[in-house]
Formats: C-alpha cells, structure tokens, sequence
C-alpha cells in the first residue's frame, strides 16, 4: 500500500523465522555445541566462563559474548546443563522438521488414494498416481518439513533453549553470590 492511502506497512521480522533471542551469542554457538554433543569436538579444553565457547590460548575476550577473561575466569568443561539446553533446542527443531515432513508425505498417499479409487479417466491411472506419489512425496514433504513446520521448530525449540539458559543463568548467580 501506498503512504497517501494511510496504509500501514507490514511488521518488519527480526531475528530468524521471526524469533529474536534475548542472548544472540546461544544461536552463533548452536552449532558449535551440537559438535561438542556430537563428539567431534574434545570435551575437555579452555571455554569461556560466561558462555562456554571454546577459547584459544591467546583469546583475552570470549569472541561469542565478547566477555573478558580476566572479568570471568576460564573453564576446563562445559557443564551438562548448558549442553542439554543446546540438545533441547536441536531435538524440538528436529522432531518439528519431521512431523511436518510426515505430513507432506500422508498428504501426497491421500492424493495417490484418492486419485486411484475415484480419479477420472487419464487422472485414475495408477502410473500417474504412483508418479504423483513419489513426486508429490518428495516435494510436499520438502515444503511442510524443512520449510514450513522448520519455522515453528526453530521458534519453538530457541524458546525453550533461551528459557533454560536464563535458568542456567540464574542458578550460576544464586551459587556465585554469598549467602546472606
């Protein structure tokens, strides 16, 4: 719409598939963490203290949170907690890509019953349903999976990755403060 009309324009999105974190630095060390969940990566080394990246031996300030070692001393291991809010974030994106790529699959057999039991003519031909199930298949599973249901994922599991770091985040504040 025009601006003599009065119209507003759409919202702008923010962040990805319109998710903002409140801690960006978790998305760029999502994959990161992945790895060390994964294995490939040694367990042990030196992180940061504040976000857990993994450090080298000249880094003076974490280059994830920008948190200076000498504010907040270095760690030798990442602690589980941390790990399984990463894993929690993975395996919600996950189980959200395959239910939508399930759908799109239980869409494309619907169509291929649909058109072998009642098609008409040309369209009831089993060779062009089968064609439509393997392609149809293919392409509807494509576009609910990791197009579609991979945004509800994402948002979903960052939501809930971000509510246990903010836990994290609080729990390492009640154990670092002295009791009262």
């Amino acid at each position: 719409m025009s601006e003599t009309t009065g119209a507003s324009s759409p919202p702008e999105l923010k962040g990805i598939a319109g998710y903002e974190t409140p801690y960006p630095y978790l998305d760029r060390l999502q994959e990161k963490m992945e790895e060390r969940l994964a294995h490939r990566v040694p367990a042990a080394g030196r992180f940061c203290g504040f976000c857990y990246a993994r450090l080298r031996n000249e880094d003076e300030a974490c280059p994830f949170c920008a948190t200076k070692t000498a504010k907040c001393p270095t760690v030798n291991a990442i602690p589980q907690e941390v790990l399984h809010a990463y894993k929690a974030k993975a395996s919600t994106e996950a189980r959200w890509v395959h239910t939508g790529a399930f759908t799109g699959l239980i869409v494309a057999s619907a169509v291929f019953i649909l058109m072998v039991m009642w098609g008409p003519g040309f369209l009831g031909h089993p060779a062009l349903a089968f064609a439509e199930l393997l392609l149809g298949g293919y392409f509807l599973a494509q576009f609910f999976g990791p197009f579609l249901f991979a945004q509800w994922g994402y948002k979903k599991g960052a939501r809930k990755r971000d509510a246990l770091w903010g836990e994290w985040l609080a729990k390492r504040e009640r154990q670092a403060s002295p009791p009262d």
